[in-house]
């Protein structure tokens, strides 16, 4: 596999169809100018239509209130039109906010960054932006515009500029003759330019085995791996190959590789951040009278994401739209519940005695979604189920090499020392039920869905009515980025 780098805008398009530039969904805000001597501009009033008030002296801006991407070596020109035209200079203060840093060799500059003028005569004022591409900037960096009025009243315009999104490798840095799957040196004639010998398995990697004809080792890589890296029983350890994963603490805090007190894991080399499963956890029906509903319990009522806990697909407040399925719990909602029993049922549980919640429980992956974003796990609220991309991102098919070798339930292509518990699985457990969901819908067929078989490595279609199991996606993307598609389905 060659190692690949996209725009960040072509892959979260992708992932989590994020909006663009729209032009229905506007904001106005009025001033006065400078020059103005008439008192009553203070009795005016905007109702968003473009007509400022009887004073001629109000001049109402119109804003677009959409939150943009911008691209990194893009020139973007802003465009804010004015109801009328000014007899004299009329500026709107300016604020700048964000993760962005301003300058030529950093993340953009503005043509002004202290005021949006309207010149006098004119209807019309522009803001230039201008990103710039640096290679070791991965991350995406927020940019938020505030203007102020003479009336004091606000408008914010939020932007992302784009970072340089990287795809993990397949793990695999061993060699095949279609009999050896573990040869160390790669063979030659119509048996050369094997995965092994390209992308980011070997050039960041010091203990890969590199070839002749393919990519060599780049120690000045942001992502090549030390000694410490590559050691499994050091604690700055990130994981085999060309992968690089840190573990990550519910407070959002990195945590060391032999950590056992960690809810998150993040990979550096794509930027996104997954939310690990707990170990099982047994759900026992406590109504022993047969005329009555179930009553479950929880037997751990903290392990609320355990890897035993199955979900129907549907779709979440972030993430996509689409028809899908719920298993109810026995009182449906969080709202109707009467005692601990009804945070449970078989399939699923949710956290007891959360206030706040406004969220419906089901066992759902939406629900499921939507609870993790309002607990805020490992401080985020951007959570979503992944599309089958992102999950297939972090297989490492070397272990899935030889489909035999899988005899045990608890086997999984992901890397055990950071997506399971200590001592125990986390990923697929003991049920033998390896079939995860992805946010991806089957274009055409609106009760199936893409899932992924983390045993096999294997992408298929599900049924969105049947029980699989979720782990949920968080990026550096704000949650006001993001929109429910109308249709996020794949051939």
């Amino acid at each position: 596999m060659h190692l690949k780098k996209l725009s960040f805008l072509a892959i979260f398009l992708l992932s989590f169809s994020l909006t663009g530039c729209g032009g229905d969904n506007l904001e106005t805000i009025s001033s006065t100018n400078s020059d103005s001597t008439d008192d009553s501009s203070s009795d005016s009033s905007t109702d968003g239509s473009g007509d400022s008030s009887s004073d001629n002296n109000v001049y109402t801006a119109t804003f677009d209130t959409i939150p943009r991407i911008i691209q990194r070596g893009q020139t973007l020109t802003l465009n804010y039109p004015l109801d009328k035209t000014t007899p004299s200079e009329l500026n709107y203060s300016l604020a700048i906010t964000g993760t962005a840093v301003m300058g030529t060799n950093d993340d953009y500059t503005m043509s002004n960054a202290s005021a949006l003028t309207f010149a006098s005569g004119s209807n019309n004022a522009t803001l230039t932006i201008t990103t710039y591409v640096k290679e070791d900037v991965y991350d995406a960096r927020t940019l938020t515009l505030t203007f102020t009025d003479s009336y004091d009243q606000q408008y914010s315009q939020p932007f992302l500029i784009s970072g340089n999104v990287y795809l993990n490798d397949t793990g695999i840095s061993d060699y095949s003759d279609t009999n050896n799957f573990t040869l160390g040196v790669q063979p030659g004639g119509d048996l050369a330019l094997q995965d092994a010998a390209y992308g980011l398995d070997v050039i960041i990697n010091p203990s890969a085995l590199a070839n002749a004809g393919g990519d060599s080792q780049d120690p000045s890589s942001q992502f090549y791996k030390n000694s410490r890296d590559i050691d499994n029983n050091d604690t700055e350890y990130k994981g085999r190959a060309g992968f690089r994963f840190v573990k990550i603490g519910n407070d959002g805090m990195a945590r060391t590789a032999n950590s056992t007190n960690y809810s998150c894991v993040k990979d550096e080399v794509t930027g996104l951040t997954w939310q690990v499963k707990g170990p099982n956890n047994i759900l026992t029906n406590q109504e022993t009278d047969d005329s009555l509903p179930d009553r479950y319990l929880m037997q751990d009522n903290s392990n609320y994401n355990a890897a035993n806990f199955v979900y129907a697909w549907y779709p979440s407040k972030l993430g996509t739209t689409g028809k899908g399925w719920r298993f109810t719990l026995n009182a449906g909602t969080l709202d109707t519940a009467t005692d601990d029993s009804d945070y449970a049922n078989a399939a699923c549980g949710y956290l007891k005695d959360i206030s706040g919640r406004e969220n419906e429980l089901y066992c759902s992956s939406g629900a499921y979604t939507d609870e993790v974003n309002f607990l805020g796990t490992c401080g985020q609220t951007n959570w979503v189920v992944p599309s089958v991309e992102q999950l297939r991102g972090i297989i490492d098919y070397s272990k899935v090499t030889d489909y035999s070798a899988l005899a045990l339930a608890t086997d999984h292509a992901l890397d055990s020392d950071f997506f399971d518990c200590s001592g125990n699985d986390c990923v697929v457990s003991n049920d033998s039920n390896p079939v995860y969901w992805t946010s991806s819908q089957v274009k055409g067929a609106e009760s199936l869905a893409w899932c992924i078989n983390l045993q096999t490595g294997s992408v298929n279609t599900c049924n969105k009515d049947e029980g699989r199991k979720v782990m949920l996606v968080s990026s550096n993307i704000p949650a006001e980025f993001f929109t429910q598609a109308a249709d996020d389905s794949e051939e």
